[in-house]
This record gives C-alpha cells, structure tokens and sequence, in this order.
C-alpha cells in the first residue's frame, strides 16, 4: 500500500468511482464526520495566525519562553510554523477550537516542527496522542498541518490526511482484531510487513520514543477512499481529482489485488455480493477467471528454449565424458576395513566356474564348426587352438586348486606373535616419482599408523623425482628420505635396489605411492616368514574400492582385478606358482641378498622378483587378506600405458630362456605360462570376435543361420551377468568398456615385443607421463577396424538380403556387432588431453 503522501500526490485528476457512481448508497458515519472535518477546517482558516496546543506528552518541543496564550491560561504555547505565521491565517485559542465528532475521539494531533522551529516534511511527521474526549483535558484542541498554501483557501488533500490522523473505524467491515487474524493467516503465521519509507520510520523512532506496539495503525487502517471520494465529490467538485476504486476488504483465501473492476462491482465494497449479476456479465467473469492461453511466440521461445537447453545438456554431457579438459576429481583411499579385509577369502568357485567351462566348450564348437565349414578358414584354426590351450590350463588350474585355510593363518598367528624385544627389523620402502602430494601424504599417514614396535621399524622415501616438497614432508613424518644418484637408471627397480644396499632391515616391505596398509599390516605377515624360513615373499592382494564418485576407468579397473586376486591367485598358491606384484608385499632380505634386490630389469621387475626367487629355491606364498588399499588409473590414457606396461614385462619373462631352463616343477611352469598367455588371448579378441561372421556371412550365405547364435549366448551371459554376480565390486559396462581398452594395450605390447621396441616406463601416478603416441595409434587402428567390420557386415546383410537370404538369419549378426560396437565406443571417441 502506498505511504500517505504518495496518495496524496495521486489526488490530481478526475474521480472515476465507477461503483459509486452507479449505485446510490447510505454514507457511513465516517464519512459525516469527514464532511463536519472539512467544515471546521474552513472556519478554521479564518482565526488568527498561530494556535495553542495544550495536551502534548514532550514539552521539550514547546516555546521555552513560556509566554501564555492570549486568554490568559497558563497552558504553554507551541512554536507557530513558519509557514503558517506568513500566510495571514488566524489561528483558534482556547474553547474557540472546534470539536471533533465523537467517534473521532482517538485521532491524533500532527506537529509538524523540530526543537529548531523547522517545519517537518510530509513524509516526517510528529504524532502524539490527542485527549480529545477525555475526561481529563480541559481545552481540548485540533492542530493544524504546516504547509497551507496562500493562493488556495480550500485544504488539500495532504491536509486531510494531516488532520484526520490515525484512527480505527467502529463501522468498518471486519474488526482491527478479525483485520489482524486475516492478514496473519495470508501471510502463513508471521504478522503482515507492511512498506514504509526509511526516512519515515528512522524520524519516527526519533520523535516518537514508544514501541511499536504502541503505536496507532498505518493510514490504511482509518480511511476508506470511498468515504474521501465521497468527501471530494461534495466539498471541492472543481478539483476533479480521481481516486482509486474502492478496494475489497481481505477475507482468508480471498485476495482482493489481483481482481478486475467488474470483480470488485459485483463483490461490493463489504465483500458480499450486492447484486446479482446478468449472464452476459457472469461470462465475462468466468472468461476473465481462466488461464489465458500462452501466445503462439511465447510457446515457440518456450520451446527453442528447451531445445536449447537440451542440446547444451547433451552437448557439455558429451564434452565431460569423451573430450574432458581437466583431470577427474582425486578420491584418496584408506586403509580396508574389517569387512574389506576377508573379502576374498571364498572365491565361491563352483557355480562361476561350471558355467565358465560349459561356455567354453559351446564357443570352442562353434569356432571349429567355422573353421571346418570351408577350405580357406582353416588357418583361423591355429587361433581357436590357442585360445583353446589358455582356457584348458586356466580351467584346470581353477578346478583343482582350493580356498585358503583361514584357520591355518589363525594358528601361525598365536604361535609366532610379535614380540616387542625379539621381532625382527623391518624396513618400509615407499617408492615415489612425481605422484601428486596429496596421495603421498595420505599413504604417509596411513604408513605412520602401522602397528610394530617403534625402534625395529624404519620408513625410507626413495624420492626418484628429486621433489623438495617430498623431502620436507619425509622429514615432518620422520621418515629417512633418498635420493639416488644413477637417476632414472632401471626406473622403479633401480630405485628399490639401489636403497636395498642402503638398508639393513630383516625384512622390507614395498608400497607404492597410493596404497594404505592396515595397522596390523606387519601383525598378519611376520609370523608367516617367522613360522615358514623357507619364504622369501608374502604377497597381499591389491585391493581397489570402487565407488560411484569414481570416474569409469577407475570403476572398471578395480573391478577388473578382483578375479585375479581373489581366484586365480589362490588357486597357483596350492602349487607354490603365485607371483609377485610388487606392491603390500614383504620381502625377506636373506633371499635377495645375493643377486642384489629386486630384480635388475625395467619391466615389472616384481613378476622377474619372485620368479628368480622361486628359481633359486625359495617360496612365494600368497595371503588373500585385504591389509592395504589403493587407487586405479582414473583416465584411459593412463589405464593404457600401465596395462602395456604389465603386459610387457610378463612376456619378457615368456621368452626369456632362464624361464623355460629354470629348476620350477612342471606344474609351476603351466601356472606362470597361463598367465603369460593371458594377454596374447585377450589381445587376440580383437580380431576373433567379429572375423567369423564377416567372413561367413560373404563366403558361405547358406550356412548363416539365425540359431548361430546359440554358440556364443553361453560366453555372452557369462562375461556381462555370471560374473557380476558373483563379484564383490561394481562389476558392470564400466567392466567391459575398459577390458577393450586392455585388448588395444596388450596388442601394443606385444607388438613392440615382437619388434624389438623398448617400452619407455612412467609411473601410474605421473599424469603427464602417459601423453604417447602408442595410445593415439591404437586408437585410430580401432576407429578402422571397427569402420571395416561394420562396413563389412552392413554391406553383407544388404547383399544377402537382396539375393534372397532371409533377413531374421542376419539379425543376429548385426546385433553382434552391434553390441561390440558399443564396448568399444568409449575407448574411441575418449580423446581427452589428460
């Protein structure tokens, strides 16, 4: 509602009351008396030039003189306004005021000035309480505003406002209270704020030192405009001014605002309804009262929005997950809990692996039902064989090996403890080079945690990445920091040897640079080296904890491991063939002692570790016990380069003739050849997959066959649901997405295998390492083998069809490929540069 003045500056033009206009009414009283107001203001206007104000409750605003008034009270006399003292207009003294009616008893009384004589302006103007009508006042009187103009003896409508002052109408509508209760209902509870000038209400808490509470209503509460308009109408027609039409008063739900002219006329100034309305009005009521419908360009700018928006979704959707510009978001690991820790202690092999060996036997059907079909395909045989041989070793290794003896650990545990006095010395290596500081200082933290007696344990950081922020981080831990000087000879093996003959610890034991260990990391595998001389490592699983804030590549390289770790591990440990992965391993220095460390190659020097131990006697054992946590590639670049990498040093060690001559049992050498012949089968994937169709679905139409695809159901259900139901990670697409991006890595390595490439080593962790050209390269060799296969099958089908091959025995063909497409897609369109 707009402020007294603001109204008062409204009241200009013509009165356009359409609803007084029309209808005769009753005046209410508050009209009369505003009519009887305006008739005293006009006597008013003719007394004498200034005026007595005899009830005011501050009398540091009176005259300090205290001269009385010209008839000789003693009641103390107010500043007379400027203004009004020069516009020769008499002023009242004394019972020669006019009387108010009685029902304006209440109002207040406005004196316009300030302790210097000023006058106030309108929208500052002092209020205090008026006797009128009480018992107690003797000369009860009205005050006159300030500013009187002198060319224009009818008042102004400021002038009304001045003098009618704050009151709460007996008659109106509804009650101050009912008022209330309605305002605080529509405002949900909390009382109406009502909009004041702050220029009104900072001079008001300065004149008027009363609460609020205390306080009269505003302007809104004592006046109705169709009472003034009425007054305007009759006191001063030649004005022409024009007011607002009289409003409705609030009502719960009801809100009178937003209603149009035709609304109010019906409702009536009371808010109930004071005719009937004719049926052409009530139509237009109810057309009003609808929605409008929205306009044709409205609806078009609507809809350009939304496809706006939706191609911008799409489009930063697309950016985020193929082109990303910044790294994903480092997720720190931390130590395994209780229940991570014996996680892989049942490999609940049965089920997985009867479903596994009768998918094996349907696709090793079907690919010699291929091979035999035609004279040219014979050669694809050689492939099937030795896909056929990897499977044979790894499903018999798998059937014949057994869970681990938990039990048997258990019992080590209690007769070979910890002594405090007596324990062996233990060295821990924390390999570095250029990792982010974060995750260094995260597994430094964890490391500081290990539970072992505090002067048999010594932590070195082998800093291959010269960092003095490393440095200084070792020395707040008070970790021993080196820094070798034959830097980057032998990467990562010649950093750990050249600190083994730096060290003099019984037993080492290696972290790279994301794992966190378990406190009772060392509590769980010195009593094994303890109970069993004979061992030179005891290798732990590298655990990886996947999670939804991962990014996919690290979702589906942590789930990708769990096989290996929680089966495959310990089904070699039955026949001593477990191997070593470097990381959560404790070596015995006595069994390295004579070659020197680690082994002295620049490729998975931990494979080459445990391989020359077991050559020279000594046993490997393998704890399917969680004590340490860390963290995958998160990018497909870098996924790429350690998998080549893994896959390089394993077929070093294939060919290499110290394998093939060494003292290992016959079984030994099957387990570590099935591993090696890992990489070769999943690299040959690539091409064996989509080969057969392609080239029946050109060579021989007439066997091409809709059931085909019966033969391969088996391996499809085994590898996207047997699996993900027996795993314990997230084992989902995110899976199958990055075993393709392994299939291109193994390729690679092999390649530069066969010709003699050496393959430059980086760490995982060194993000701007992994920026080769071997990651382009692959790419753009599966961008034109999948181009070919599906060029190939689509220009087939087509062909076929045509000639009369029905299109139901092509179906599943393209599903296929369909479906291979789809694994491959994120692999071809990532090209992030990160």
């Amino acid at each position: 509602m707009p402020s007294p003045i603001e109204l008062a500056n409204d009241l200009q033009v013509e009165i356009t009351n359409v609803d007084q206009a029309r209808r005769p009414r009753k005046k209410p009283q508050a009209e009369v008396d505003l009519d009887n107001l305006a008739a005293q203001l006009q006597d008013l206007q003719q007394q004498s030039k200034r005026f007595l104000a005899s009830h005011h409750y501050r009398n540091s605003y009176a005259s300090s003189s205290g001269a009385g008034s010209d008839d000789g009270s003693d009641v103390p006399s107010l500043e007379v306004p400027p203004t009004l003292t020069g516009s020769g207009i008499s002023t009242p003294s004394g019972d020669n005021v006019p009387r108010t009616p009685s029902n304006l008893s209440t109002l207040t009384t406005y004196f316009p000035t300030t302790p210097s004589g000023k006058p106030l302006s309108g929208s500052g103007r002092l209020r205090s309480p008026s006797p009128l009508g009480a018992g107690e006042s003797s000369a009860p009187e009205l005050q006159v505003p300030a500013a009187i103009a002198e060319e224009d003896t009818r008042p102004t409508s400021a002038q009304i406002f001045e003098l009618a002052g704050r009151r709460v109408s007996s008659d109106s509508v509804y009650s101050q209270d009912q008022h209330a209760r309605t305002q605080q209902q529509q405002h949900h509870g909390r009382p109406p704020r009502r909009p004041r000038s702050a220029s009104l209400s900072v001079l008001q808490d300065t004149i008027d030192p009363r609460p609020q509470s205390c306080r009269r209503s505003s302007f809104d509460d004592v006046f109705d405009r169709a009472e003034l308009a009425s007054w305007f109408r009759s006191a001063t027609p030649e004005r022409r001014l024009q007011l607002p039409g009289t409003p409705v008063p609030y009502r719960p739900g009801h809100d009178r605002r937003h209603l149009s002219k035709d609304e109010i006329e019906v409702i009536g100034a009371d808010g109930l309804p004071v005719s009937t309305p004719s049926k052409a009005k009530r139509k237009k009521l109810q057309k009003k009262r609808r929605p409008s419908p929205e306009k044709p360009h409205a609806q078009e700018s609507s809809s350009q929005e939304s496809k706006g928006s939706l191609w911008s979704h799409a489009k930063e959707s697309f950016v985020a997950t193929y082109c990303p510009v910044e790294a994903p978001p480092l997720i720190l690991p931390s130590g395994p809990t209780d229940f991570e820790k014996t996680l892989y202690l049942k490999t609940n092999r049965l089920g997985l692996y009867t479903f596994g060996v009768f998918s094996f036997l349907s696709l090793s059907v079907g690919m010699w039902l291929f091979v035999i079909s035609f004279v040219a395909f014979y050669w694809f045989g050689a492939i099937v064989f030795l896909l056929q041989i990897y499977l044979l070793i790894s499903y018999t290794v798998s059937i014949c090996g057994k869970d681990y003896d938990i039990s048997k650990h258990h019992k080590i545990l209690e007769e070979n403890p910890v002594d405090p006095l007596t324990c062996p010395t233990v060295d821990i290596y924390l390999p570095c080079c250029k990792e982010p500081i974060e995750v260094l200082e995260n597994t430094y933290k964890y490391v500081k945690q290990l539970q072992y007696p505090v002067p048999r344990l010594k932590v070195y950081v082998l800093d291959d990445g010269a960092s003095d922020a490393v440095r200084s981080m070792a020395q707040q831990y008070g970790y021993n920091y080196i820094l070798r000087e034959d830097r980057p000879r032998l990467k990562k093996a010649g950093n750990l040897r050249w600190a083994f003959a730096r060290t003099e610890g019984d037993f080492f034991a290696i972290f790279d640079a994301d794992f966190c260990p378990r406190p009772d990391f060392l509590q769980e595998i010195i009593p094994i080296h303890l109970a069993k001389p004979d061992t030179a490592i005891v290798q732990t699983p590298q655990f990886f904890r996947t999670s939804a804030d991962q990014s996919w590549v690290e979702q589906g390289a942590g789930a990708v491991q769990e096989l290996f770790y929680r089966v495959v591990q310990i089904n070699r440990n039955r026949f001593g063939a477990s191997i070593c992965v470097g990381s959560n391993a404790v070596y015995r220095r006595a069994a390295l002692e004579e070659v020197g460390g680690t082994a002295e190659i620049g490729f998975s020097e931990d494979v080459h570790t445990g391989f020359y131990a077991v050559n020279r006697g000594w046993k490997v054992r393998y704890l399917p016990l969680c004590l340490a946590c860390g963290i995958c590639p998160d990018t497909p670049r870098a996924f790429f380069s350690q998998q080549m990498r893994w896959c390089m040093g394993s077929t070093t060690l294939l060919t290499n003739m110290d394998f093939w001559r060494s003292k290992l049992n016959p079984i030994q050498k099957i387990c570590y050849l099935s591993g090696m012949m890992y990489y070769s089968a999943i690299s040959l994937s690539i091409f064996m997959n989509p080969i057969p169709g392609v080239l029946m679905l050109w060579c021989r139409p007439q066997y091409v066959r809709y059931y085909n695809l019966a033969f391969a159901v088996p391996s499809i259900i085994y590898s996207i649901i047997a699996i993900r139901c027996w795993s314990k990670a997230r084992y989902g697409f995110n899976v199958q997405f990055v075993m393709v991006i392994q299939s291109y890595a193994y390729l690679t390595a092999i390649k530069d295998r066969l010709f003699g490439r050496a393959l430059a080593w980086v760490p995982s962790g060194d993000t701007k390492a992994h920026k080769n050209n071997k990651y382009r390269n692959m790419r753009i060799l599966a961008w034109c083998w999948m181009t070919t296969v599906m060029g190939a099958v689509i220009a087939g089908t087509t062909y076929q069809i045509l000639r009369g091959l029905p299109w139901y025995d092509c179906l599943p063909l393209i599903v296929l490929d369909v479906f291979n497409l789809f694994l491959a897609h994120r692999f071809l369109l990532w090209s992030g540069n990160i």
